[in-house]
């Protein structure tokens, strides 16, 4: 199989057109692929690209005894996370955690998990107030967070008092709804009223 492709398309778009519709085993997918003498792939190298598809969120993967199902991750899947990530990826590298920290803490009001951070794209050191095990421990019995698996061990954090990005919070949330919503903005006059309520 030269360079990722099946007869000129790429595995990723194969695996695509293969899951338009309902989710399939990777037996199915298997066996889809490899219909055509010309397109054959190993089994194990199918699965691995199928995780590397998942854990890009191109795919879902659903456990449905006794296999494994995946399904195409459609766009309104994408969690508020990711939106976050996606919309501050131009950001500064050496401010985007704290920046993308602020935001979760003031979306959310409450402190921001380690986990939830690196769903955003944020790894290594978090430039933030940690919680002590004891407030970390009492905040994950309060909180329920859908397709999130937080120990009570794992890590959470506050902005720094001096990590402060209203303007930025703004732009970022505002940008996610007007997107979901397909709300036409007119920049000038958005910025105008934001500079208003800053």
């Amino acid at each position: 199989m030269p360079n990722g492709s099946l007869r000129g398309m790429l595995l990723k778009d194969r695996i695509v057109d293969i899951l338009r519709g309902d989710g399939k085993s990777i037996s199915e997918i298997y066996k889809e692929i490899n219909m055509e003498d010309e397109t054959k792939i190993h089994r194990l190298a199918l699965t691995g690209y199928l995780w590397a598809m998942a854990d890009f969120n191109v795919l879902k993967e659903k456990y449905v005894k006794p296999s494994k199902l995946y399904f195409l991750l459609k766009k309104d899947e994408t969690s508020i996370y990711e939106l976050i990530g996606e919309q501050t990826a131009n950001e500064p590298q050496d401010k985007r955690g704290e920046e993308i920290l602020y935001i979760l803490y003031t979306l959310l009001d409450r402190p921001v998990f380690e986990v939830e951070l690196e769903r955003a794209g944020i790894t290594g050191t978090i430039r933030g107030k940690r919680l002590d095990k004891r407030e970390r421990k009492k905040l994950v019995g309060k909180v329920d967070m859908k397709g999130l698996k937080i120990s009570s061990d794992s890590d959470a954090y506050l902005p720094l008092p001096s990590a402060s990005y209203p303007a930025l919070a703004m732009k970022v949330l505002g940008n996610i709804i007007s997107e979901k919503y397909e709300v036409k903005r007119e920049k000038k006059g958005i910025q105008r009223e934001l500079d208003n309520v800053l």
